[in-house]
């Protein structure tokens, strides 16, 4: 359905795939609906982005190769990821802020999400409405799990609760002159903590399952739900992975995305064992780490790039990081799931499946065995079936998208 009157949406994005793909699938529901968006992300999207039809602008530096420059990121350890984090804002915030700025000529609307924390000040100092999409809960404080950079869960709330203070006196103390100093340069006043102008100055929207992760109730409506936001993915499988699916009963799939370093590299010399002693074949996803180039068991596949949306549905389980994207990919599925965090989000997530009931304990991707690993596969084979096929039923019948593109519509007077 068209609206009655067309955008120009500025949709903004920082990080990695996981982060940029929900802002595509956004861009496919307001080009349907008769508006123009405009997708500004790090530079090394720019083919993806320009090869599906729409406008790009970059924004940041290439992601993937910082994370390679940068292993140090990729690592569970909180200080060292505050350390990095804090260093990288302070280097791209102000030059990024003035690309996006940039990005948004014409513009009648911002849409963000990921790393993009500069879109609040611009769309003030653009005068332009500004909505926020947040791919997890654990961005948002609560006493019902730590901060993002804390890989320890299941801590009592009062303990959560003192490291949200924590969490927004250090922010404030590393970052906000950064921010404040960006501010000043397009003629805006400081403001007061980090946490609050980017997340409870603007409107934000949650775009996850609110079963699996629910508002805490101390936000009191503050931020609506969408549900996960899913890419259609105009890619086809392979034709020979396709016949190699049909050819034998379903495999594992081993994959962790965006992810690399130490911990992935780890896992890799880990994978034939696991998989082998499960008795069935697997593919492995090779991601940014380029897993699988050495060798691996006859029969077993390697894949650079192959839609999730039609490659999981046919898989055993699916072993990965539990980054957003994929742990939704896999939930509307309905495969078991094995999650071996490694950074940030990715520890809410493996904890929040195995409460659920959907996946087994997760074991942090830098401490696994290969005999633990193995004894996971198992288990979340063992696992009960109904919550799984729930969680699917719920996101197959969910469009997130649309919510989304209707509640900037409505901002923006479309």
């Amino acid at each position: 359905m068209k609206s009655n009157r067309s955008l120009r949406v500025a949709l903004a994005s920082v990080g990695s795939r996981g982060d940029v793909q929900p802002m595509l699938a956004l861009a496919q529901t307001l080009t349907a609906r008769g508006h123009r968006p405009v997708v500004a992300a790090p530079p090394n999207f720019e083919n993806w982005v320009k090869g599906l039809g729409f406008d790009f602008a970059p924004l940041g530096v290439d992601v993937q190769a910082f994370l390679a420059a940068n292993g140090v990121m990729m690592t569970g350890n909180p200080v060292k990821i505050i350390k990095e984090m804090n260093r990288a804002f302070k280097e791209q915030l102000v030059p990024g802020a003035q690309q996006l700025k940039h990005a948004c000529g014409k513009a009648d609307a911002i849409i963000w999400g990921g790393l993009a924390v500069i879109a609040p000040t611009v769309a003030e100092h653009l005068r332009l409405p500004v909505l926020g999409v947040a791919y997890t809960t654990c961005l948002l404080p609560s006493s019902q799990h730590p901060p993002t950079s804390i890989p320890w869960h299941g801590l009592p709330a009062w303990m959560n609760d003192l490291l949200w203070r924590a969490n927004r006196l250090l922010g404030d103390k590393l970052l906000l002159e950064t921010v404040n100093t960006m501010r000043a340069g397009f003629g805006l006043p400081p403001v007061n903590g980090v946490r609050e102008h980017i997340f409870e100055d603007n409107p934000l929207v949650v775009a996850a399952d609110e079963i699996l992760f629910p508002a805490d109730p101390l936000w009191q409506g503050r931020y609506p739900y969408a549900n996960f936001i899913f890419f259609d993915d105009p890619a086809p499988l392979d034709p020979e992975l396709d016949a190699w699916l049909a050819d034998g009963e379903p495999p594992v799939f081993v994959g962790f995305g965006s992810m690399s370093g130490a911990g992935t590299n780890r896992v890799e010399g880990m994978i034939t064992e696991a998989v082998s002693a499960t008795g069935r074949r697997c593919i492995v996803g090779a991601g940014w780490a380029g897993i699988g180039a050495g060798a691996l068991p006859q029969g077993w596949r390697v894949v650079r790039d192959a839609p999730h949306a039609l490659l999981f549905p046919r898989t055993a389980v699916v072993v990965h990081h539990g980054g957003s994207g994929t742990t939704a990919q896999a939930l509307r599925a309905g495969v078991p799931q094995v999650l071996l965090p490694l950074i940030l989000d990715q520890f809410h997530h493996a904890h929040r499946l195995h409460v659920a009931g959907i996946a087994p304990r997760p074991v942090p991707m830098e401490k696994v065995t290969a005999s633990q690993m193995t004894g996971a596969i198992q288990a979340a084979l063992a696992l009960p079936g109904a919550p799984r096929a729930a969680a699917a039923q719920r996101l197959r019948a969910s469009d997130g998208r649309v919510a989304i593109v209707e509640r900037i519509e409505a901002m923006a007077g479309a």
